[in-house]
């Protein structure tokens, strides 16, 4: 997002108490958050609302009062994203991410599911893969019929050997019961890669990731290490090629052996692929 579109954010309130619900940390638990109001050193005008978990560092950001995602009744009215979201001509972050993905495996037959994919096309790029049987599609509201369809509101009904979830668990209000969800469609040796910016614990007021519409969760690798265990999943994390210096793909598996392989992968990578670079 451009510096232009940020600033026509308004900027929330300030009430200077937490949210009634948030007596304690929403990973790890702890109590005695931090309350914060965090204004950008780029711009004044925004301004957010925070809480600091002084334990594992995860943030926890107030909504601001505007349409959220799950609002939109048409493609259209989904934010766009760049060059990162797949068209018909051109493959984005999704395609890159799930190539990698399918690469790790090393399997033929592949079932992926992209989770959140908006405005993205990239579920025809990834099905054109040859290793690839179906590509299918997890939302919490369903805009569009070019791939199955599977509510991401409802318990899972079948799993994946490759989910994607590029720029999706930044808007999780509640992650341990959204990262539940999600874990719900990874088969028990498949991959799960998020991408997503890291909290690296540099002063927030300096991180745009902070103030972009609708983010309410800023994690730190502690915290998605908190979140993985709970579910017997390891982690991973790995730099995009041509990314910012706190993007993050988070790799999730159950499998040892899918652990080992994400190893080998990177063994003769220095970055991971995107969207400017999809090998």
């Amino acid at each position: 997002m451009t510096s232009r579109r940020l600033s026509r954010i308004k900027p929330a309130r300030s009430t200077g108490s937490p949210p009634p619900d948030s007596h304690g940390c929403l990973v790890c638990g702890a109590p005695n958050l931090r309350r914060r109001t965090i204004t950008s050193k780029a711009d004044s005008s925004l301004v957010k609302d925070v809480n600091v978990c002084r334990k594992c560092g995860y943030v926890a950001i107030d909504e601001l009062p505007i349409v959220r995602y799950r609002d939109a009744k048409t493609m259209d009215e989904l934010p766009g994203g760049g060059l990162r979201i797949g068209t018909p001509e051109h493959a984005g972050r999704e395609f890159a991410i799930g190539k990698m993905a399918v690469d790790i495996l090393g399997r033929d037959g592949v079932d992926v599911m992209v989770y959140g994919a908006g405005r993205s096309l990239d579920n025809h790029h990834l099905a054109a893969l040859e290793q690839v049987r179906e590509v299918a599609i997890g939302d919490i509201m369903k805009i569009r019929d070019d791939a199955p369809f599977h509510d991401a509101n409802l318990p899972a009904t079948r799993t994946f050997d490759v989910v994607i979830a590029s720029e999706v668990v930044e808007h999780f209000r509640n992650p341990r019961a959204d990262f539940a969800r999600l874990f719900e469609f990874v088969s028990p040796d498949g991959l799960l890669v998020c991408g997503t910016s890291i909290r690296d614990g540099k002063e927030l007021s300096g991180h745009r990731y902070v103030f972009y519409p609708d983010h309410t969760s800023y994690y730190t690798p502690r915290a998605l290490q908190i979140i993985a265990h709970e579910h017997g999943f390891r982690i991973d994390f790995r730099s995009p090629m041509g990314s910012g210096k706190r993007k993050r793909y988070v790799l999730f598996t159950r499998s040892p052996d899918v652990q080992e392989e994400i190893g080998l992968y990177f063994g003769t990578r220095s970055f991971a692929p995107s969207e400017s670079n999809p090998a």
